[in-house]
């Protein structure tokens, strides 16, 4: 099951929970986004349901042609979401 997605949004890695949890679940989720660097935060999606959002800066500008940078990018989210997605599984 996939409990991470991911996106590249100006200058970040956006990693975020694709389920909703509660709130005592999603913090505990925040710490793990923490731990592993992210910026993180917990955000209300409905009623007593939670999901974690975490940004990653990368500094990378996608209008100047830099392929070492963007394959240290992808390496960069790779090894992140693989890395939360194991943690992921204990909850």
């Amino acid at each position: 099951m996939k409990n991470i997605e991911c996106y590249y949004k100006d200058g970040s890695l956006i990693f975020c929970t694709t389920q909703e949890y509660p709130y005592n679940t999603a913090n505990k989720i925040l710490n793990v986004f923490n731990l592993l660097g992210l910026n993180s935060t917990v955000r209300e999606k409905s009623q007593d349901q939670f999901n974690v959002v975490g940004h990653l800066q990368v500094n990378y500008d996608p209008f100047i042609h830099q392929e070492k940078k963007w394959k240290d990018v992808i390496f960069q989210l790779k090894r992140t979401k693989d890395l939360l997605e194991t943690k992921m599984k204990s909850f």
